[in-house]
């Protein structure tokens, strides 16, 4: 859900001028900022897929449930409302790589080039976009505790180190927190934000109706209905103390009104909360929609009951699935009640036991029914349904596997309702008897987008506004923009006067921006809008104004659009946002990015964020000493150059002399170390304060293949055996 932005309480004015960020001198000086040139594509860099195509993706699973790989497109069978229809392209696609993106954005946007392509999935190996959504208005309370541990046993054992993963709530709970991100620490807090919301009857007599219940009363069940007329009776003693019901007209209409409005109230509450979930749900999938690639989306709930006869939740349910297929969605649905039920309805708690057929398969309908729409859900999009498993996590990491491959049939409309996408798809592989197809019943036909409003439109609408509006809706939007290429690097460190200061470093790839060689009064206006929310709601906000002018010099063709601002802050959880928009074109870019400013005291040992720069390896330099290089904003570093950090340790202590902190640094590839860097005791003697101690240290990137890393450094304290550290994440090109 897109992320509303108010920036009435701006923290910071416009900066007059752009300016580049150097972070201390063993780092190095300030470099200049450049002006970026047009850098042609070559005309083989883009990837052709003619648009009439509609792709279809399928995952194909033997009797093991293993991927089958290898399927010829002749062993595909594609049908349309029964109509065969040829398959014009095949491939096979793993999720979350650089194939899967570039192929799903031209299939809805026309051509696209590789840098286009590595500006919306930059790394190297392959990352998953997954969205658990709790339905927590329709969880009892253990189906809700349960949900809980296997999600943190999700982020603290099975995710990727490119995983991109999201936390979503009916209710809403989860807050500013409910946004894809691989930081662990952001999904532990907003899991931490999940709470019981279910809102079941308040009722506290002993004559118990469900959902299921009162919608088969809905339905015409006369025998329910007598059933339930007959414990109203006994509970409320209309009857004659033999323990049934008094049958006269008086006792009969008072019960009946009696029940009919509790009935009524169960029937509007389960409508309410049903269409509160696949609304949320299909808002989701609406925001989703802009990123690449296929997304797996886990649908965590107790079930809830749709009425047959209910046009509006049906309706619901068939536009979330068409949805689905617009946004490249598959849902798995997981029923988290398990085989443990749902303690929260018992339908035989009546004082009135009946054993006839008027209370007969009520239980069973209990069970089955919240069920179905769980069922539709997955069977639409592809996915599948997770009924009587007591184990979620082991659930959730099996349909991770089973997503994580699958085909690309590409196939050409020929009807008007083929076309519409109104046409029901079927897939047969030939082969083994006992091969499982699966498939999203819907698909998506990509239309043609409509272009940016320019600055210089006819409307009565100020020009003014119109940036402003779209740099708002940019910097809010749910996910990145990428029409611009924008990167955010973001740290923290504590100054002994101001506090706390969060250094942002951003950038624009070079060729963004289309300059014409050579050619002269050239220059792209940018406006810059940024904020920092915490998780209370406080906002620091910044305006900048950016003059880009072309530069021919081979150097810095190859730099990019640099700048940086300082926000002073306090403790806390922030979600950094920066948005761009060229005020010739109206193009428009965003990044986001997660930080924790601890509650740093006088006495807590710890350290400031880590900070990256690049440098180019030269054996044949006679330089000596420490080179002032430029701080890494997409920290994406080639095989050849060498890569530096530098952090600040607080609160040593040095009571009996210097201070004595060993600080060592790890590079993990996943979960496994790969490289060390040998620990070192940090020289007292680089600063006057001992409370403030700065370390750097540089690592050769030759070593590491192509792909992401972690690097996690920590610190010990030895005089007092503390420990303190800080992880973060980069790739090898």
């Amino acid at each position: 859900m897109p992320l509303m932005i108010f920036l009435s309480r701006s923290a910071r004015t416009m900066l007059p001028a752009v300016w580049c960020f150097a972070l201390v001198a063993v780092f190095g000086t300030a470099v200049q900022c450049q002006n970026p040139t047009n850098t042609p594509q070559p005309a083989d860099d883009v990837v052709r897929i003619n648009t009439d195509l509609v792709q279809t993706d399928v995952m194909v699973f033997d009797r093991q449930g293993r991927f089958v790989d290898g399927l010829r497109p002749d062993q595909f069978t594609l049908t349309l409302d029964g109509v065969k229809r040829p398959v014009s392209l095949i491939s096979r696609v793993t999720s979350g790589s650089q194939q899967e993106a570039a192929q799903l954005a031209a299939t809805r946007s026309g051509p696209v080039t590789p840098a286009a392509a590595r500006g919306s999935a930059p790394m190297s190996d392959a990352g998953r976009l997954i969205f658990f959504f709790v339905d927590d208005v329709h969880l009892s309370g253990d189906s809700l505790a349960r949900s809980r541990k296997a999600l943190l046993r999700f982020v603290d054992e099975q995710l990727g180190p490119k995983d991109q993963v999201a936390v979503v709530s009916t209710s809403g709970q989860v807050g500013f927190l409910s946004q894809l991100t691989d930081n662990p620490l952001v999904l532990h807090e907003a899991i931490a934000r999940l709470a019981y919301k279910r809102n079941p009857e308040g009722y506290a007599g002993k004559t118990r109706i469900t959902e299921y219940m009162a919608s088969r009363v809905e339905q015409g069940d006369r025998g329910l209905f007598a059933y339930l007329m007959e414990s109203v009776k006994i509970e409320y003693g209309m009857g004659l103390g033999a323990g049934r019901g008094d049958h006269g007209n008086d006792s009969a209409g008072q019960a009946a009104r009696l029940l009919k409005n509790r009935l009524g109230q169960i029937r509007a509450q389960s409508a309410a909360d049903t269409t509160a979930t696949l609304d949320v749900l299909g808002s989701l999938m609406q925001s989703s929609a802009v990123l690449p690639g296929r997304k797996l989306i886990f649908f965590l709930s107790d079930g809830f009951v749709v009425d047959p006869h209910g046009l509006d939740a049906r309706s619901w349910l068939r536009e979330v699935t068409q949805a689905a297929a617009r946004s490249g969605a598959v849902i798995y649905t997981m029923d988290t009640r398990g085989t443990f039920g749902d303690t929260s309805i018992d339908p035989g708690s009546s004082d009135y036991v009946d054993m006839t057929s008027r209370h007969g398969g009520v239980s069973l309908g209990e069970s089955t029914a919240p069920r179905e729409p769980l069922s539709v859900l997955a069977e639409e999009t592809g996915g599948r349904a997770i009924f009587n498993s007591n184990s979620i996590d082991q659930a959730i990491q099996q349909a991770v596997k089973e997503t994580s491959d699958y085909y690309v049939l590409a196939w050409r409309p020929d009807s008007q309702n083929e076309r519409n996408g109104k046409s029901r798809i079927e897939v047969a592989v030939e082969g083994p008897p006992d091969l499982k197809v699966r498939l999203r019943r819907n698909y998506f036909v990509p239309t043609n987008q409509q272009p940016a409003i320019p600055d210089n439109h006819t409307a009565k609408e100020p020009v003014k506004s119109v940036s402003e509006t779209q740099l708002l809706a940019t910097l809010g939007s749910a996910h990145p923009q990428r029409e611009l290429p924008t990167s955010l690097s973001v740290g923290f460190m504590k100054q002994p006067a101001s506090g706390f200061l969060l250094q942002a470093a951003m950038q624009i790839d070079r060729s963004a921006f289309n300059f014409t060689p050579f050619v002269a009064d050239q220059k792209a206006i940018v406006d810059v809008m940024g904020a920092a929310i915490d998780d209370r709601g406080m906002i620091y906000s910044f305006k900048q104004v950016l003059t880009v002018l072309p530069n021919n010099s081979n150097e810095s063709m190859a730099m990019p659009v640099m700048w940086s601002q300082q926000l002073t802050v306090k403790p806390g959880l922030y979600q950094v946002r920066v948005a761009v928009r060229e005020r010739k074109t109206g193009r428009t870019g965003s990044a986001m990015q997660w930080v924790e400013v601890p509650a740093v005291d006088q006495q807590r040992f710890s350290m400031s964020s880590l900070f990256l720069g690049e440098r180019q390896a030269d054996p044949h330099s006679t330089e000596r000493g420490p080179q002032p290089i430029r701080l890494d904003v997409d920290h994406r570093f080639a095989r050849t150059s060498v890569l530096r950090f530098q952090t600040y340790v607080y609160n040593a202590a040095h009571k009996s002399g210097a201070p004595d902190v060993l600080i060592e640094a790890k590079v993990l590839r996943g979960r496994q170390q790969v490289f060390a860097v040998a620990p070192n005791r940090i020289p007292p003697e680089v600063t006057k304060d001992p409370a403030w101690l700065p370390y750097w240290t540089e690592i050769g990137l030759e070593q590491l293949s192509s792909g992401q890393y972690t690097l996690q450094v920590s610190a010990t304290d030895r005089a007092t055996n503390r420990n303190t550290s800080q992880r973060i994440s980069f790739s090898v090109e």
